[in-house]
């Protein structure tokens, strides 16, 4: 069966809340412990978070409070990708729902010519893994439904913008340490057969980026907050706790 493709009815911004990712106290307290032993403490000395060692040993810090909130900042700045992951999911499934039927009933058809192949039938299946029939109609249907999401919206979103491939597009989605390593893998790939898939992945790459770039984002749901531009505030993922001090304990 042939990909659907469909054209989306809106290319405006995306509005959406998509909140910050929290670190558990636990890891941050467990961090800041290894931080003091590999930096402050002697051989064999063991870290204690308490305000007199900190004093003690930490020059330009007085407090345990002050030391996590340096410690927080660091690991939320550290995590960076972890937060970009987290907003490309909520930003993706902002984007209009289009063609669901049609992509319901060709994941139905998808599954029952599996099962036909296997020589089984779906009350096997759902007796084998342990679930009825509702749910995995459910769970096949809501799998269809983000894969029209996350791939068909974003093909729309690269025809609607003409988006063309350069050099570049194809280094970002190629992993290597060097341009040399990353031009030797697309040649390799290029000689395999594989250089349609991968010119596919890399135009929705590059829209995905385009639709990230330009989403109006917030990280808290009120009203009072006003959405900002994605592509303006991506440097907030790295010095978050300059601009939400209430999530670093400030």
């Amino acid at each position: 069966m042939a990909n659907l493709k469909f054209t989306l009815t809106s290319y405006d911004p995306v509005y959406a809340v998509a909140p910050e990712v929290r670190i558990a106290e636990s890891e941050v307290r467990a961090q800041a412990l290894r931080w003091l032993e590999l930096n402050h403490c002697k051989e064999g000395e063991k870290a204690k978070l308490t305000d007199q060692f900190v004093r003690s040993h930490v020059e330009e810090l007085n407090s345990v409070d002050e030391l996590l909130i340096f410690i927080r900042y660091n690991m939320y700045k550290d995590n960076r990708e972890a937060q970009q992951l987290a907003d490309q999911d909520v930003i993706i499934a902002e984007l209009p729902q289009q063609l669901v039927d049609e992509c319901i009933y060709a994941a139905r058809m998808r599954i029952d010519d599996a099962f036909r192949r296997g020589g089984i039938t779906a009350a096997d299946y759902c007796e084998n893994n342990g679930i009825t029939e509702e749910e995995l109609i459910a769970n096949v249907d809501a799998k269809a439904i983000q894969s029209l999401k996350e791939d068909s919206a974003l093909a729309a979103v690269a025809d609607h913008m003409n988006f063309t491939l350069e050099p570049e597009d194809f280094y970002a989605i190629i992993p290597g340490e060097s341009i040399e390593e990353k031009a030797y893998k697309r040649r390799q790939i290029e000689a395999d057969g594989r250089l349609a898939g991968m010119e596919e992945y890399a135009l929705k790459t590059k829209a995905l980026n385009y639709v990230m770039d330009n989403a109006m984002v917030k990280r808290v749901d009120d009203p009072s907050v006003d959405y900002v531009r994605y592509g303006d505030v991506s440097s907030v993922v790295k010095t978050a706790a300059s601009e939400y001090p209430e999530a670093f304990g400030m």
